[in-house]
């Protein structure tokens, strides 16, 4: 079974038939982006999933230990995060944009994590730091960085000096943030593979 997230119908989970080894499986890989034609039964809330084509061959990921780390994060993200079926072509955009935006970095991407964990909080409809949310929410320091990552620009981001484990104790506290706000418990375990990879 597939679970995808639709530009047209948002979250969907797809029943894949008929599937070997060898290039058909590897189309399948966390964030792949494809085309698809799928049908519908009468009997079942699956869709079966008919023709796929990668829309990005997104090499650079594939290729690379830590991108593909991340591309395991960024997926158990959105999927213990985004339950809805209901289409949001601007969500879903910038998410295909994310992921070939990593895809093709050739610099570091040990804030990446960071980078994707605030942006994808103010695409949801939420500002970190904002003045209505309880207090306490960020610790001072965590306050600050979040702050200086809401303003700064992708590549100025990815620069900020940071420890390995700074970075996997403020994710921990996006991932807290995230989960309070979408009432979903997001408790990625990828994020410590992750850390590990970076380190």
């Amino acid at each position: 079974m597939l679970h995808t997230v639709d530009s047209t119908a948002g979250r969907r989970s797809f029943l894949v038939r008929g599937i070997k080894r060898g290039n058909a499986v590897a189309v399948f890989h966390p964030l792949s982006i494809l085309d698809v034609v799928s049908g519908e039964s009468p009997k079942s809330t699956l869709c079966h999933l008919r023709e796929w084509e990668p829309v990005l061959p997104l090499h650079g990921i594939r290729s690379d230990v830590i991108k593909g780390s991340l591309a395991m994060f960024i997926s158990e993200v959105l999927y213990r995060s985004l339950t809805s079926e209901l289409a949001d072509p601007q969500l879903f955009d910038w998410l295909c944009e994310t992921v070939a935006r990593l895809d093709a970095e050739t610099g570091s991407v040990a804030n990446y994590p960071l980078w994707f964990l605030i942006s994808y909080a103010v695409r949801m409809g939420f500002r970190p730091g904002d003045p209505v949310e309880p207090s306490g929410m960020f610790p001072a320091e965590d306050a600050a960085l979040l702050q200086r990552v809401l303003h700064a620009s992708y590549d100025e981001a990815m620069a900020i000096p940071l420890s390995g484990n700074r970075r996997q104790a403020f994710s921990r506290k996006m991932l807290q943030y995230l989960s309070w706000h979408l009432g979903a418990t997001i408790d990625a375990k990828s994020l410590d593979v992750l850390h590990e990879v970076l380190a």
